[in-house]
């Protein structure tokens, strides 16, 4: 007999075996970047400025760095950007190679998230954009890339985010709705947006959503599917992608079951596990849980 320790990144289909650098190189879905963006467009660059715009990196920040600026010409406005045309996009380009440094040597390290992409005049994109924090431009976050309009792929993950922000449109008569499906992905979006910390950075604190919203959403959870469907680069996140995000642990009445694969069995179905498991703590300890959000501070320059 072998005792399996199953974590959220062999839920996502990430091998254990995987460097931990590619571990970080792991973007979360196109709908699940959808979830937390403030402006979500698709468009083209129609120019990117030479000159560089100091603006802090986070707020708070004690120095500035220089961003690029890139036009976008807006050819579909999926939301947040009313009836706007075009808008600016700022990106950290990246350091001048330095003429003087040693061929080979030390592999530099990777950045946390990959760092922002590089925007070239032509590129057709969807973007997922956040408000910087205190200039006039908008910013792509670390782990919400762009997605490239040039293939079908780049349609179905449209079509996704489409479909997620249809449902934050409306939470309520998605949580409502006469089908189970919708009532489920429903719930399972406004989980992940409610545990989504503040794509700009800085401090945040955990506000209750509140108990009556909290029970719809976690017993709308129940109803949907918990397999690794919801993982897909396409797909809506689902009841398992939520469950993952609620962070639950003992504190909450949790206690995390476990899976154990016999020799010669066909592998354990973790998600059928944890729902199991999910569904008795909601009618025992999870009675009186209260799902908690994400607010920003307001950075000590603000108050």
């Amino acid at each position: 007999m072998r005792l399996y320790l199953l974590t959220a990144a062999l839920v996502a289909g990430i091998s254990t075996s995987t460097p931990a650098y590619a571990l970080v190189m792991a973007f979360v879905p196109p709908a699940q970047r959808a979830i937390s963006a403030d402006v979500i467009v698709v468009g083209k660059v129609a120019s990117v400025a030479e000159e560089l715009v100091q603006a802090e990196p986070y707020p708070g920040a004690k120095q500035k760095v220089g961003y690029q600026i890139a036009t976008i010409k807006i050819g579909t406005g999926v939301q947040g950007s009313d009836k706007m045309t075009e808008i600016k996009v700022g990106f950290i380009p990246p350091p001048k190679p330095n003429p003087k440094a040693p061929v080979g040597g030390i592999r530099p390290p990777i950045r946390s998230g990959g760092g922002s992409p590089q925007l070239k005049e032509g590129q057709e994109w969807m973007l997922f954009l956040s408000k910087h924090p205190s200039a006039d431009f908008y910013i792509m976050p670390n782990m919400s890339p762009p997605v490239e309009m040039k293939d079908d792929q780049g349609k179905k993950d449209l079509e996704a985010v489409k479909k997620v922000v249809a449902l934050l449109a409306d939470p309520q008569k998605g949580l409502k709705s006469e089908n189970a499906e919708t009532r489920a992905e429903t719930a399972a979006v406004l989980v992940l947006k409610y545990r989504s910390y503040p794509q700009a950075g800085g401090q945040a604190d955990q506000v209750s959503i509140g108990a009556e919203q909290s029970k719809q959403i976690l017993e709308a959870l129940l109803e949907g599917d918990w397999s690794n469907r919801g993982f897909r680069p396409d797909a809506l996140p689902n009841g398992l992608a939520a469950f993952q995000n609620l962070g639950l642990n003992q504190k909450d009445g949790w206690v995390q079951p476990i899976v154990v694969n016999q020799p010669g069995a066909p592998p354990v179905d973790y998600g059928a596990v944890q729902k199991d498991a999910f569904m008795k703590w909601l009618a025992g300890p999870g009675k009186k849980y209260e799902i908690k959000k994400f607010v920003s501070k307001p950075a000590a320059n603000e108050k």
